[in-house]
């Protein structure tokens, strides 16, 4: 395959000629452990190589997870120029290959600051936290841990022993566009958009902008003690940022995630009211994700990875989704499904999926591809052996026959 930029193959595509992609991988490490502060490329959070991007055979399409943490220094200030370098090497690597990636923010609508520390914890021989008082830690984030340190409020907590300064430091994750994150306010999201849009959307292996992964529903209340409507509040902020980009850029896809963990099954009556998104250029994609464990009430994490999978379960759990689509007259895509390594009847159900999806004109990104990821990891797609050897994982049966197929566009067809 050829280097193709993704402003032509939007340009090109027509009902006669087939050159956007179907199907691809979701291409992880550049995202994981958004809470640690001065993190390290290569032991906090890892780099995508060449090797890597090879390993991917010919996929052709990467969704590519980053995170507004690293890339924001404070809402309306400048990007973080570390950062900007690291994902560029990757998008550089991406587009050497010949492949395009959608550049995605994985933050799911919050982002984390540092609350409370705590001394006299350590890692014992085994690698296992341990207390002051000499017992083991399960949860660092406990309420025990911080009751005498800090009173949570109704936000969510992540704990992490830093071995840098031997500190338990407790995290608060605020929504993107509340008073106390680092996006404080509705003009911060579209405003960091904005800047990633103007360094990247010259790059050629951009073929779009994942503007947030899984919003959803959580704890936090408003100032007056109402519940934050996540929904309500993650369109307004869509509509705003898709204004924003497009003010930037109107030859890349923007893709919109769905409300709730972006379920396919349950999206014309939890993300409906997205469709109304203004689309002046017609490059809105709208973004479900779509699970098959525990009878499609999973949500991917497949506690029994033997558990038996009816064959048609993936085409009647993306069937709402495909019908809101061809009502509405919109483009659609399946960012994440997976499925464990030697489950056969979730590969089958899968494959029957994929091909339902583009018998539909929708395309897919499998989660998950790329380093970092244990060996045992349920949804992991691939190992690293060594620096030069990457293990690819039998769950790439399903996808990988349909890598070659190309659509003429992200509509279904009535």
């Amino acid at each position: 395959m050829g280097l193709l930029t993704a402003t032509g193959l939007i340009g090109r595509a027509s009902a006669q000629t087939k050159t956007l992609p179907l199907a691809g991988l979701n291409l992880s490490g550049l995202a994981s452990n958004n809470y640690v502060e001065n993190a390290r490329i290569g032991t906090h959070y890892r780099d995508i190589t060449e090797q890597h991007i090879a390993a991917a055979g010919a996929c052709p399409l990467f969704r590519l997870p980053t995170t507004a943490q690293r890339f924001s220094t404070g809402q309306g200030g400048p990007l973080n120029p570390g950062y900007v370098k690291q994902v560029e090497d990757v998008l550089n690597r991406v587009a050497a290959a010949g492949k395009l990636a959608i550049l995605e923010l994985h933050d799911y609508m919050r982002l984390p600051h540092r609350v409370a520390t705590k001394s006299g914890y350590r890692r014992d021989g085994a690698g296992r936290l341990v207390g002051p008082d000499g017992r083991l830690v399960t949860d660092p984030a406990d309420d025990a841990i911080w009751q005498d340190t800090y009173r949570k409020g109704a936000f969510l907590y992540q704990g992490y022993f830093d071995g840098a300064d031997d500190l338990l430091k407790l995290y608060e994750y605020r929504v993107i566009g509340t008073p106390g994150c680092k996006l404080y306010n509705d003009a911060g999201l579209p405003d960091l958009w904005a800047r990633i849009v103007s360094r990247f959307r010259s790059h050629p292996a951009i073929f779009g902008w994942g503007l947030m992964n899984e919003p959803y529903q959580g704890p936090e209340k408003l100032a007056d003690g109402r519940d934050l409507d996540m929904a309500a509040h993650w369109l307004k902020t869509a509509t705003n940022t898709t204004a924003r980009i497009f003010s930037r850029d109107t030859q890349h896809y923007v893709f919109i995630c769905g409300n709730q963990f972006a379920s396919a099954r349950l999206w014309p009556e939890l993300s409906d009211a997205l469709g109304d998104i203004p689309d002046p250029y017609g490059r809105i994609v709208y973004e479900a994700h779509n699970y098959l464990d525990n009878d499609g009430t999973g949500g991917g994490a497949w506690k029994d990875r033997n558990e038996v999978v009816k064959p048609e379960t993936g085409i009647w759990m993306t069937e709402p989704f495909v019908e809101w689509l061809r009502q509405r007259r919109k483009r659609g895509y399946l960012g994440e499904h997976g499925y464990p390594e030697g489950n056969q009847s979730a590969q089958e159900a899968t494959r029957r999926m994929l091909a339902y999806l583009q018998e539909n004109n929708v395309p897919s990104t499998q989660w998950c591809f790329g380093p970092g990821w244990p060996a045992d990891d349920v949804l992991g797609m691939s190992r690293d052996i060594d620096a030069k050897s990457i293990q690819v994982k039998g769950n790439m049966a399903a996808v990988e026959p349909f890598f070659k197929a190309r659509l003429a566009d992200y509509i279904p067809p009535i």
